[in-house]
């Protein structure tokens, strides 16, 4: 009599990118189309983005690693006067936040890690704080590189692709006025990214999931079973047994033969088969039950009967 059998799942996973590029205005530029010239005599103020495109590249919605990065401007006298200035950032165009055209904009803050200075401009425009912050002072032909820490909201990514925001840096003195300015491409690059795991009868061997089928019966096993995926949108699934459909007598030829359905779809055992996700973009995260229906058992020998299945998760 067959006694039953033990079918372990491996699981791997992968992701694929591609990225829209962000493009950069001009460099150099200033609201209203001057090339920075101050309005005060003598004070010739330019400002020089690196790069001219603020993007956080390569965030991963399912790492740990926050998505942030690091950027500088330089700003540089090339006048015969000082100049007396506080650098601001404008939205090019409200409303505020990291958009890719639909959706919900994402969030951002904007660190001035010179000064310690909060220069998000939330409202349209960063906000002023003559207790804390101070003018900047640059002599004749002297220049200064300010160091910004741009921080996207992990909890507004809705999915992948690139969310942008164009804003101006500009140098405005005290009474307001804009010395110099050059416009800022801000923006997140998110990454197809898909992950699986398991839900149900299992348990853990070697870093494998072993699934017990019981006593081997001809028709569907009562096993509880469902594969978790969580994504940033479309996904496919690539399944392989390694006995090609069949559960083996270790050590022997002898075989039961079985099929597999994963979410309601048949998975062709034979050969590597893919099995596409819903077809909805955007976050998601779904259960699909796990079936197996066991052969043709009789005249076998008895014995634990297994199979090797690997189930690989690729972002689309």
């Amino acid at each position: 009599m067959v006694r039953f059998a033990l079918l372990a799942l491996a699981f791997s996973l992968g992701a694929a990118a591609n990225p829209a590029a962000a493009q950069a205005g001009p460099p150099g530029a200033v609201p209203g189309g001057g090339q920075g010239n101050s309005p005060l005599a003598d004070c010739r103020l330019r400002i020089n983005a690196t790069p001219t495109a603020w993007i956080i590249r390569g965030y991963d919605p399912y790492e740990p690693t926050p998505p942030e990065a690091v950027f500088s401007a330089t700003f540089v006298n090339d006048g015969a006067a000082e100049c007396r200035f506080t650098p601001t950032f404008e939205l090019d165009q409200p409303p505020f936040g990291l958009s890719s055209g639909r959706g919900r904009p994402i969030g951002y803050a904007l660190i001035n890690l010179s000064d310690s200075q909060d220069v998000t401009p939330r409202t349209g425009r960063s906000v002023r704080n003559s207790s804390e912050q101070r003018a900047m002072v640059l002599a004749s032909n002297e220049q200064r590189t300010i160091t910004y820490r741009l921080v996207a909201s992990p909890d507004d990514v809705s999915g992948a692709g690139t969310f942008t925001q164009d804003v101006v840096l500009t140098a405005q003195d005290h009474a307001l006025r804009t010395m110099g300015g050059t416009r800022v491409v801000l923006g997140l690059e998110v990454l197809p990214s898909a992950r699986i795991g398991l839900a149900g009868a299992y348990r853990v061997s070697d870093g494998q999931a072993v699934v017990s089928l019981g006593e081997l019966r001809e028709g569907p096993a009562p096993v509880p079973l469902q594969l978790r995926v969580s994504s940033t949108g479309r996904y496919e699934l690539d399944v392989t047994s390694l006995n090609a459909g069949n559960l083996r007598l270790s050590g022997t030829e002898w075989t039961v033969p079985y099929s597999l359905t994963i979410g309601g779809n048949r998975v062709n055992l034979s050969a590597t088969d893919r099995v596409s996700g819903p077809a909805e973009t955007g976050m998601n995260r779904t259960a699909l039950p796990i079936q197996f229906y066991i052969g043709d058992v009789s005249r076998k020998r008895a014995g634990t009967y297994s199979d090797l299945i690997s189930i690989t998760v690729t972002a689309r």
